[in-house]
């Protein structure tokens, strides 16, 4: 077995030993917020949910449609329908693979290559230049969360001293660490942008409409979050939903759980009773927007590479 692999495999089976461990310990406070939480999910307004569930399929689309776009630059003549169940299958592998898009983007350009007979390198580039042209949204959306969130007191332990980290500081700290990373990996990206240097003539054509799709997907992704609010009746504020929306991609990108379980839900739970919802409201709101962005997701996923012969793409990837 792969070493990678056995680690995180490793992990894995220490995060859930920890979890069961705590579960064990906290199960006589953990069963009021269980029932409490079934309580707000049994007055769920359906119409809202099918509303939510439909803004997801939109954006995935969008996603579709977003590149096209960039292939039709590239010289391929395909339709948004054709790479709707590739995006799908691509969502199936992130969803069941550590660390967002490990397993997704591999297979989406080795499924392309066997379908529609695009190469390697084009449908690479393709990925990559969505991706970037996608941090422009994400940047701003991130600079207006972090600009917006209230000060943190910080308290060090065993010395009773704290201090205010306000959200300008905040947002100049999350800045130099992403700096910091760009520098340690700049060999690394240098090599991505160069290929996209050698595609712009091509690619600066989608550019614009990229930019606008990719705005159109997160603007999707707060109401979809929204209309989640609104099915559970929580007056979620527009900050929250954006804070909401954000921490989702950083938290699942991080390389520890298949699709970012547990981590996901922990860190957005945590988010929002510090930003005043109850642990039930929390837990609940977390609870639906997860059933339909992995559960149900994931369940279209299956689908799309059972129909389309993805499965044996797929395994292909995982046994190199």
């Amino acid at each position: 077995m792969d070493k990678g692999i056995l680690k995180k495999a490793i992990l894995a089976l220490l995060l859930l030993t920890a979890g069961v461990f705590l579960i064990s310990i906290y199960w006589a406070d953990i069963v009021p917020v269980l029932r409490e939480s079934l309580k707000i999910l049994s007055k769920t307004k359906i119409s809202y949910f099918i509303l939510a569930f439909l803004a997801y399929l939109l954006s995935v689309y969008l996603f579709a449609v977003r590149w096209q776009q960039v292939l039709s630059c590239l010289g391929y003549d395909l339709k948004p329908t054709d790479l709707v169940p590739v995006i799908f299958g691509g969502i199936f592998a992130n969803n069941l693979t550590p660390a967002s898009r490990a397993g997704g983007e591999p297979l989406r350009i080795i499924w392309v290559n066997k379908q529609f007979g695009i190469s390697y390198t084009n449908a690479f580039v393709s990925i990559l230049f969505e991706r970037l042209v996608e941090a422009i949204p994400i940047t701003m959306l991130l600079i207006y969360v972090l600009y917006s969130f209230p000060s943190l007191d910080i308290k060090f332990l065993p010395v009773k001293t704290s201090f205010n980290l306000s959200s300008t500081y905040l947002l100049l700290l999350v800045f130099l660490v992403v700096g910091v990373i760009i520098w340690i990996f700049r060999k690394k990206l240098s090599s991505l942008l160069e290929s996209i240097y050698e595609n712009w003539r091509q690619l600066r054509k989608s550019f614009v409409s990229v930019l606008l799709l990719s705005s159109g997907v997160w603007i999707l992704d707060i109401i979809r979050l929204k209309l989640i609010a609104l099915a559970l009746n929580l007056p979620l504020s527009l900050y929250l939903i954006a804070t909401a929306s954000i921490l989702y991609l950083l938290l699942g990108s991080l390389p520890i759980t298949p699709g970012g379980l547990g981590i996901v839900e922990g860190g957005l739970i945590s988010v929002l009773r510090y930003l005043g919802l109850s642990l039930a409201s929390a837990s609940s709101f977390v609870f639906l927007e997860r059933f339909i962005s992995f559960g149900l997701s994931s369940v279209i996923g299956f689908l799309c590479l059972f129909y389309y012969g993805g499965f044996k793409i797929w395994k292909n990837i995982k046994s190199h």
